[in-house]
């Protein structure tokens, strides 16, 4: 066989290869709906989408489940940040509260000793008020909302086309690398093809 032959079957065996990896890519998402084909009654779609529900379940799952879950996130409110955070807003809310609730006349004689007793209550108590209000939320609100239950309906929420962009935007380089390594490979088969060619004539 001449070396042009080599080149030919090298060449065409990596752009079928390149090419189909392109198209198997694209088959993950598209068509968004199905397709029906005549005759034959066989339905097209493609496979994220026809696959959505399932995939957003298991999604929410895994990451509730492998890295966080609605208790781990009630649970931040307990850093030491967080926690002086919630006392300033419990202290401004409470002021505002309390002043609200006191007759206009005697409200700004009032607001001293108001903003002392609040803010010395706080930070005396504020801590275990802090813990307190954080078990009652991981105790209670955890097992009432579930953070899977929550991405489910967020991923569902989402248009396909919308999840496309976005996983193609994260896996760019990856999908990338899939239709290149298509390339090399369907190369490799052209040249195994041209190399048995070869000994057969």
């Amino acid at each position: 066989m001449s070396p042009i032959n080599w080149i030919v079957l090298i060449v065409i065996g990596g752009l079928i290869g390149w090419t189909t990896n392109i198209i198997a890519i694209r088959l993950l998402f598209k068509p968004y709906n199905p397709i029906r084909i005549p005759v034959i009654g066989f339905q097209i779609q493609g496979l994220i989408p026809r696959r959505k529900q399932e995939i957003a379940k298991n999604v929410g799952q895994q990451i509730e489940k492998e890295l966080v879950s609605m208790a781990d996130i009630l649970q931040t409110f307990g850093e030491p940040q967080q926690r002086e955070d919630l006392k300033i807003f419990l202290k401004i809310y409470l002021n505002n509260m309390i002043l609200e609730r006191i007759p206009g006349m005697i409200r700004r004689a009032m607001r001293k000793p108001v903003s002392f007793f609040v803010n010395d209550l706080l930070d005396q108590e504020g801590d275990r008020i802090i813990t307190e209000m954080i078990d009652h939320l991981v105790d209670d609100q955890a097992q009432k909302l579930k953070l899977a239950d929550l991405i489910e309906v967020k991923i569902n929420d989402y248009p396909m086309e919308y999840l496309e962009n976005m996983i193609i935007n994260v896996a760019r380089k990856e999908l990338q690398h899939i239709e290149r390594l298509g390339g090399v490979l369907g190369m490799l088969i052209g040249f195994f093809q041209a190399w048995v060619l070869t000994l057969i004539s």
